[in-house]
């Protein structure tokens, strides 16, 4: 069974107005700016077009056409096979239940941000993960894509009780760091930011450049003295808890193939080792921030061969 978890993240879904996304580019396209970001929208934009004048639908009506009634809407968690969900803010409460008992569990997760800030505050996504740590609920956390620039900052903004539990690591570094954790229990997180969005043109992702696209689509008035402003906005979004960065959005290294090439390696690990691929009879991987109208129905081919090829794999349960 596939499992789509429900969020408030897919309401907030929204068709591109390609007929206005057209018109404002071709105004400022006609102003000759040479600012940077002009210029870097200006060829997203290039990249993008085409695709964005087709029809499409939802990422989870596709997949619902697709898998028909192997897909449910918010199953039962421990009777799944694969978990999805449109917010990686679900992680909490998925692995909160699938690990009630607090066992020793760690997780390896595909992100390209650690989402462990400050347990302090609130719950949201951005620290979803320190959280189920300080309660408990995971014994170490492993992230492979969080780029080797920006870890040290991730580590800073983490608890300082949790930062020995927090490994952010390269591929070749995976098993050196497990064999040193040596754990009892391996879940699987993967937050599809991670991937080369730009590259594969994954629309129903939020870090993509179809996500600026999106926002300049929707821009109501525009002209000579508030373009640049207005179009930087879309890159750089303001929200509650500040801004949501953009600029240079899927631009990453990993692919689908790398991380079901590093999931199988992790499995055949599991068997060597003695460890269990997920925990007791439930899922082993969870597919997170996965949401919007796909263009070309690219995402949801993606995410299609990503669920099947790590459902083939058998995992080891004690």
């Amino acid at each position: 069974m596939i499992n789509w978890i429900s969020s408030e993240d897919e309401k907030n879904a929204r068709m591109v107005d390609f007929e206005n996304l057209v018109k404002i580019m071709q105004f400022v396209s006609k102003q000759n700016c040479e600012d940077e970001m002009i210029n870097y929208i200006k060829q997203i934009y290039e990249e993008y077009a085409e695709l964005l004048s087709t029809e499409p639908l939802l990422l989870k009506e596709n997949l619902i056409n697709n898998y028909n009634d192997k897909l449910v809407i918010d199953g039962k968690l421990r009777e799944s096979d694969a978990i999805i969900s449109s917010s990686d803010l679900n992680s909490y409460y998925t692995i909160k239940e699938l690990n009630k008992d607090k066992k020793d569990l760690t997780i390896v997760c595909f992100d390209m941000h650690s989402d462990t800030y400050d347990y302090n505050d609130f719950l949201w996504k951005g620290n979803s993960f320190s959280k189920l740590m300080k309660e408990g609920y995971i014994s170490y956390y492993i992230v492979i894509g969080v780029p080797e620039h920006k870890r040290q900052s991730s580590i800073n903004d983490t608890n300082e009780d949790l930062r020995s539990r927090v490994h952010l690591i390269d591929e070749v570094d995976i098993f050196k760091t497990l064999d040193m954790i040596n754990p009892q229990n391996i879940f699987i997180s993967i937050d599809v930011d991670v991937l080369n969005c730009r590259k594969s043109c994954y629309t129903a992702v939020e870090y993509s450049p179809a996500t600026i696209l999106n926002n300049i689509s929707h821009i109501d008035e525009i002209d000579q003295n508030n373009y640049i402003e207005k179009i930087k906005s879309c890159v750089f979004v303001k929200n509650e808890l500040g801004y949501s960065n953009y600029y240079h959005a899927g631009e990453n290294n990993i692919t689908k193939e790398d991380i079901i090439r590093i999931v199988n390696c992790l499995s055949d690990y599991c068997h060597s080792h003695n460890i269990n691929f997920g925990l007791d009879d439930g899922p082993y991987f969870q597919i997170m921030e996965i949401n919007g109208y796909d263009y070309g129905n690219l995402t949801s081919k993606m995410m299609v061969e990503l669920i099947n090829k790590l459902l083939k794999r058998e995992v080891k349960k004690r």
